[in-house]
């Protein structure tokens, strides 16, 4: 199997940026033993998830660096994820009752008006975090720079009590107390396939380039930043591996006084 550099495979790539790089490109020359980078994904060998992406990616010390100069490129992978995922129409939906695909409009309809924002505002920094919403028992997907989400699932009530069991100290009565949560999912891999192991760091100054934005509804009380929680528990309830994606942070949110979710 020839070898090929990352920087040239990446960016020459428009594809999405999911299963590009498990099995990394070059595992077979660089980690003959697949079986061990499996067992790192979803067995129980123990291993920090950026030393293992420097494992397969440190032997081409000129990749990261080319990448870094040419940020016009990484800027064009990034629009082109975002732009790619779920590009469907709610025009195109013959039952919206049976189709995945929510239209934005009757979700913000449904939620209060606080995260009506989500993945509108600086949709780019999402692109290495999910954020999802549940509302009740209804969890959602919210698609960066889309005016449509994904129903991900329905939750039974044996589920949504292993949610509130997952939350303890200040925070143990969150799950009666919010009738709404936001789940920031951090994806960190796909920084960190174009980047090497400084992509973790990044997808952090992202999240917090977020909450940042969204500072001014935590200070009204609109937002609530949800800081005791089990990662592990979250994870589980949201299906996720802990790995390649796992909880970064959560917020409540509030039922408003008036019961409006308008902005109007």
């Amino acid at each position: 199997m020839p070898f090929t550099d990352p920087a040239d495979y990446f960016l020459g790539q428009r594809t999405t940026a999911e299963g590009t790089f498990m099995p990394p490109i070059n595992s077979v020359d660089l980690l003959p033993e697949i079986h061990r980078e499996f067992q790192c994904r979803f067995g129980e060998l123990s291993v920090n998830a950026a030393e293992f992406y420097h494992e397969n990616s440190k032997v081409v010390r000129s990749s990261t660096r080319r990448l870094a100069q040419n940020q016009e490129s990484i800027a064009s992978f990034i629009q082109h994820y975002i732009d790619t995922p779920y590009n469907y129409s709610p025009d195109t939906v013959s039952d919206i009752n049976q189709s995945p695909i929510l239209p934005a409009f009757h979700w913000r309809q449904q939620v209060p008006a606080a995260i009506h924002q989500l993945g509108i505002k600086d949709y780019l920094k999402y692109f290495a975090l999910d954020a999802y919403v549940l509302s009740g028992n209804q969890l959602r997907k919210v698609l960066p720079n889309k005016q449509i989400l994904v129903k991900d699932r329905v939750f039974g009530d044996d589920k949504l009590k292993k949610l509130a069991d997952a939350f303890y100290g200040p925070d143990r009565d969150a799950g009666q107390k919010f009738e709404h949560f936001v789940f920031f999912v951090g994806c960190p891999w796909r920084y960190m396939m174009l980047y090497g192991p400084k992509g973790y760091r990044k997808m952090l100054v992202d999240l917090g380039h977020i909450l940042c934005g969204l500072q001014p509804e935590i200070e009204r009380g609109e937002l609530c930043p949800v800081e005791y929680f089990y990662d592990n528990e979250i994870d589980r309830f949201l299906d996720l591996d802990g790995i390649e994606q796992s909880v970064q942070f959560v917020l409540g949110v509030p039922t408003p006084l008036n019961g409006s979710n308008s902005h109007e």
